[in-house]
């Protein structure tokens, strides 16, 4: 009977180290696919709809109007302050990606844009900890928290 309990014990211990596994890398690849998503948005709203500028004279119209489009389709989640976040993440944060792997996942919609992300992570933080971080002013203040949020995860 204690080889069944041992043998029973190893296949829970076994069970809820593989789901924590699975539930954390499902969670990164939630992440990153946020991020990019709304990075993706901020680069079409900037360069795109506003000329490359960081504003337009019609800018908040297009924000506007992007909004209540993508609000209209999938309810929540795209509102005028959530659109000008991803403008802002945008120009904040515009050299982390390159058009290639840009275009990978926003025009193209390849799979194969994840291949670059587990090499070299570059967004490291949560949408909420970007949220904050834009908040900072000085890049390599930004940058050193940035670092340490990461290390806390």
């Amino acid at each position: 009977m204690l080889a069944d309990e041992i043998a029973i014990e190893n296949l829970i211990a076994n069970s809820e180290e593989l789901i924590d596994y699975a539930q954390g890398l499902a969670n990164k690849q939630i992440n990153i696919i946020q991020i990019m998503t709304y990075f993706s948005l901020g680069k079409w709203i900037v360069d795109v709809q506003q000329g490359g500028k960081k504003r337009a004279k019609y800018g908040a119209h297009v924000i506007s109007k992007l909004s209540e489009r993508l609000q209209k389709k999938y309810e929540k989640g795209f509102s005028i302050d959530t659109l000008k976040n991803c403008r802002r993440f945008y120009l904040t944060y515009q050299d982390r990606i390159s058009e290639t792997v840009f275009s990978l996942f926003a025009i193209e919609k390849s799979e194969t844009v994840f291949s670059f992300f587990e090499r070299e992570k570059p967004f490291k933080v949560s949408w909420s900890h970007y949220l904050q971080l834009m908040r900072i002013k000085n890049e390599d203040e930004r940058s050193i928290y940035e670092t340490e949020a990461a290390n806390l995860h």
